[in-house]
């Protein structure tokens, strides 16, 4: 009975959730996140050329998490945590992702 009560709280924190639909979403870095690495930056007593450098590297470590970190629900999280059987599927899944169109095409 608990296995049914815990996953109907999950269904319902699920449509209450601003994560809705949207489980799994790029990593969002905004112009506000990268200002204050450039405060952080000026706090530190580095020389300009230094700073310069640190900066552009931040930057492009911001860029690049956009494109290769995943925020994810912390209920969609735990599920795949739970059942290793929805891990599976999505990894199969994503797998043959292609493989119908090469296949049929």
């Amino acid at each position: 009975m608990g296995d049914i009560l815990e996953e109907a709280g999950a269904v319902v924190t699920c449509r209450q959730c601003p994560w809705y639909k949207n489980c799994v979403t790029p990593m969002q870095v905004s112009t506000e996140d990268i200002a204050h690495f450039r405060m952080m930056m000026q706090g530190a007593n580095l020389a300009e050329p230094a700073r310069t450098e640190m900066e552009k590297v931040l930057e492009s470590i911001a860029s690049m998490s956009q494109n290769m970190i995943l925020q994810s629900c912390p209920i969609f999280t735990q599920r795949l945590k739970d059942d290793p059987r929805l891990a599976k599927q999505i990894k199969e899944m994503m797998r043959g992702w292609g493989q119908e169109e090469e296949a049929g095409g």
